[in-house]
């Protein structure tokens, strides 16, 4: 797995404060943060033009589900975890990908993290 100073992770998160707690919590275990995205559009338009190792999304994304950016990351071969605010059943093609409930202490999400990107590199991927 690479270092996380040399990992660039993605936050798809429509609310502001979550979005900067996330950031915040990444970027001091050393991980390069893009910029956070907060709607479907520009995370579509992200996983295409700013490459990262990992994303996290918030399934919800004021109102609209953020599936087709999970389609486009898979797609694409990155690795990504869903965050949610309540306990959501997810179409089955997700089936297997971290799903964190919102609040998430830094430490569980670090761990999750760290163990999505480890899974990734013993698959090949």
């Amino acid at each position: 797995m690479k270092p996380p100073n040399e990992t660039t992770l993605i936050i798809v998160e429509d609310e502001f404060l979550v979005a900067l707690g996330l950031e915040a919590t990444l970027q001091s275990a050393g991980y390069t943060v893009l910029e956070p995205i907060s709607t479907v559009a520009e995370a579509l338009e992200a996983v295409y033009v700013r490459p990262a190792d990992l994303a996290l999304l918030d399934v919800n994304l004021a109102g609209h589900q953020v599936f087709p950016v999970a389609d486009a990351l898979l797609s694409q071969r990155v690795p990504f975890i869903f965050l949610s605010g309540c306990d959501e059943s997810l179409p089955a093609r997700f089936l297997g990908i971290p799903v964190l409930l919102k609040p998430i202490s830094p430490e569980k999400l670090l761990r999750v993290i760290s163990h999505t990107l480890d899974g990734v590199l013993a698959h090949g991927s």
